[in-house]
């Protein structure tokens, strides 16, 4: 294959990791989202709504550990849509950089309140090629606007510590 077929190739299959750990996110599927990343991952959060002490904190974790905390905490949500555009990849040899803009909607029954949560975010993202295959390894998430109740989400984290207490 020559060199930008190949470089074509691993663009998409960054862009295809991305897809695929969204839609884990959103079927609640954490074989998804560990499919998608390397087995340990890096992520940092600007402007993330305040959960009080939820699964999201910024560092160094275990990627099947972030996956089933990830997905208790979206599990407090009736209905989540994580719709990702603008992918921008660049490939440098093993390694790959990309940028998403990612609109996430999220549902909560809640009595006499709002019930949507709306995000959009910047992803960046940082892609190495592991025993041949790329996985994702760090994510910065960057909210850039919200809409609808951010109330949302301190109710989802006093759900999940009503959940670990039991």
């Amino acid at each position: 294959m020559d060199e930008a077929l190949s470089e074509l190739v691993d663009e998409y299959r960054i862009r295809r990791l991305i897809l695929t750990w969204l839609d884990g996110i959103d079927t609640r599927d954490p074989e998804k989202i560990r499919a998608a990343w390397a087995e340990e991952m890096e992520t940092e959060f600007i402007g993330f709504p305040d959960m009080g002490d939820g699964p999201i904190r910024p560092g160094r974790h275990r990627t099947a550990d972030r996956a089933d905390g990830l997905i208790r905490m979206i599990g407090q949500f009736s209905m989540t849509q994580h719709v990702s555009t603008n992918h921008l990849v660049t490939v440098d040899g093993d390694r790959a950089t990309a940028s998403a803009y990612v609109l996430a909607t999220h549902h909560m029954a809640v009595e006499a309140r709002e019930p949507w949560s709306v995000i959009g975010a910047r992803y960046d993202i940082e892609a190495a090629r592991i025993a041949g295959d790329w996985r994702l390894t760090r994510l910065k998430w960057t909210r850039l606007w919200t809409s609808g109740n951010d109330a949302l989400w301190a109710e989802a984290g006093k759900r999940l510590a009503a959940e670990a207490a039991r």
